[in-house]
């Protein structure tokens, strides 16, 4: 321990607050909450802990602290810290994204959407989460063909291909009334609310109708549906007589881990478990709020929380939900089912996680030694993508201990101006990377061989003189297979392509070419959708959505009356920037 932070340390007050843990180069590794600031942030330099904890504390070169009123208050500004900061040694979510909704928008037009982004406060309408997205899938697909929606956005001027086919109400192609809405989105949320007698009533009537009229192929279809339906309301299990949604919360620890179950409770049905499980580094309360709180800040909060052996105030404070602890009935019974489901999860399927994990550092090693290393637990990783130099875009990922840490990915867009020349681009990207010197980077993977590999030597090893990143380039074969590896010292290094080491660099190289290919189609698909109203001053999203309803090319809009503009709430000095750039 350096003399700074032992001398933070004894200063440290008896306050409620959040304290961050900083490494050697000032990064954030650790973000934590107290009642107690001093005794809280003490016992982790005191006693004995386990060999994550042990981990976390040796990284500790500094830390700061916030003083609070409360503990509530400690809570959720951990909760915004760790979102700001993104601290490697926190509690992640291990899948950032929620479960998918059905949305109906609030618009004159509404429509039906699949979303995973759940928003408390605005004004559209959801009906989840779906465990299942193919079951989502499917429930979207028969509400489109029998109580379609507008499709189209913005609204055509002409009917669209979704009404042709019979999926969109058609504002585009006739005056659609709020009662033709309110129809189909009454019959919509009464089915998403588990009534499905209407519906499955009016499928049986199509069906019949198609079958009088001969359509045989459509009634089969039809048929298919009513089928789907069928086993949708048969697959729910665990029913009560109630269609009030709650989670049940159940938790269980050991001196490494701790293990989360949420039993999802769909209008009355238990439909689906979540299953979590990370390292003790701190109390099993202090990381179950943590968890809670950012995954409710992603998924939809169920009108009741049932849980154990927590403060229920203080967690129905932060999540702004009621909870509530059972002492006898159903609801403990099934609370009880939940954490036994935990307890076994606990004990039988963490072992093949630790063996998972030993195996995985076995690989490290024998890469770090095979380079010439003492260890390789952060590695960055670098790939460009464009298509005969344009949208070219450059990305970096990151594995943390064997594991990809998704909060060091990167993203770079590259100046056209330097067209088709992957090595100068790669040139450029390290360089921005690394400018600042700060890094725990340990290996360095190129995706290329000599040349590639040249350029990194020259910005990283030369120019930024950060020598103690190792550097290798993954060289591949004319069947673009990684034939071997070539290090900063010029050696070449095959692992058999069957082996553990070869497997995990594989994944790695996988990985960065995955994101490169997402990013860059990103990027394309967006610069599809430019128009020369993005480049003007007072023009944003909704102006620009505006124009384009009401004109049918720039052209138009550039020789619109002033007055028409103005009607439509464009200010003058927004008009004159339209009629000089345009």
């Amino acid at each position: 321990m350096n003399l700074t932070l032992q001398k933070k340390l004894e200063l440290l007050p008896d306050n409620p607050g959040c304290y961050l843990y900083k490494d050697n180069i000032g990064e954030i590794i650790y973000v934590g909450k107290a009642k107690n600031l001093k005794n809280r942030v003490k016992s982790y330099f005191t006693g004995t802990h386990n060999k994550k904890t042990q981990t976390l504390v040796s990284k500790i070169e500094d830390l700061e602290y916030i003083i609070v009123n409360s503990e509530k208050e400690a809570l959720l500004l951990e909760n915004n810290l760790i979102k700001k900061y993104r601290p490697y040694f926190n509690i992640r979510l291990k899948d950032d994204k929620s479960y998918p909704y059905l949305m109906i928008t609030k618009e004159e037009h509404p429509r039906l959407l699949m979303t995973r982004k759940y928003k408390k406060n605005n004004k559209n309408i959801y009906f989840g989460p779906y465990v299942d997205i193919k079951s989502a899938t499917e429930v979207k697909k028969i509400l489109d063909k029998i109580y379609p929606l507008r499709k189209c956005n913005p609204v055509e001027k002409r009917p669209c291909m979704y009404y042709q086919i019979g999926e969109c109400i058609g504002p585009c192609a006739k005056k659609i009334t709020a009662d033709d809405y309110k129809s189909q989105i009454s019959k919509i949320k009464s089915f998403l609310t588990g009534n499905t007698k209407e519906i499955l009533s009016d499928l049986k009537n199509k069906m019949q109708e198609h079958i009088k009229n001969l359509e045989f192929e459509a009634a089969g279809q039809v048929h298919s549906y009513i089928k789907s339906i069928e086993v949708s309301v048969q697959n729910q299990v665990v029913a009560d007589s109630t269609n009030i949604d709650r989670d049940y919360i159940g938790f269980t620890f050991n001196n490494d881990y701790i293990c989360i179950q949420i039993f999802l409770s769909r209008l009355g049905n238990i439909i689906e478990r979540k299953v979590e499980y990370f390292n003790l580094y701190d109390t099993p309360e202090e990381i179950l709020y943590s968890y809670l709180l950012q995954y409710y800040a992603l998924n939809k909060l169920p009108k009741e929380i049932y849980i154990d052996e927590v403060d229920g105030n203080l967690l129905s404070d932060v999540v702004d939900c009621k909870v509530i602890i059972p002492k006898r009935g159903n609801h403990r019974k099934i609370l009880d089912t939940v954490k036994e489901n935990a307890t076994y999860y606990l004990n039988n399927n963490l072992a093949i996680e630790e063996l998972k994990e030993r195996k995985l550092q076995v690989t490290l090693n024998n890469i770090a030694e095979k380079l010439g290393v003492k260890s390789i637990n952060s590695i960055d990783a670098f790939d460009n993508s464009n298509i005969m130099g344009v949208d070219a875009v450059s990305v970096k990922v990151n594995f943390t201990n064997g594991k990809k840490n998704t909060y060091n990915y990167r993203k770079f867009k590259i100046d056209e101006s330097m067209g088709i020349n992957d090595v100068q681009t790669m040139k450029e990207v390290l360089y921005r990377n690394y400018k600042d010197k700060k890094t725990n980077t340990e290996l360095l993977i190129v995706d290329g061989g000599k040349n590639h590999l040249n350029v990194a030597i020259d910005v990283v090893h030369k120019t930024l003189g950060l020598e103690q990143i190792k550097i290798i380039g993954l060289a591949k074969n004319d069947k673009h297979i990684t034939e071997y590896i070539i290090t900063d010292d010029y050696e070449i290094i095959e692992f058999p392509k069957t082996s553990a080491e070869y497997l995990f660099l594989k994944q790695i190289q996988d990985e960065v070419h995955r994101f490169a290919i997402t990013y860059h189609r990103a990027t394309k698909n967006k610069s599809m959708y430019k128009s020369s109203l993005d480049d003007i001053p007072g023009i944003g999203k909704v102006r620009k959505n505006l124009l384009l309803k009401s004109f049918s090319s720039l052209e138009e809009i550039k020789k619109a009356p002033e007055e028409k503009l103005l009607k439509l709430g464009i200010p003058k000095e927004v008009i004159k920037n339209l009629r000089s750039k345009l």
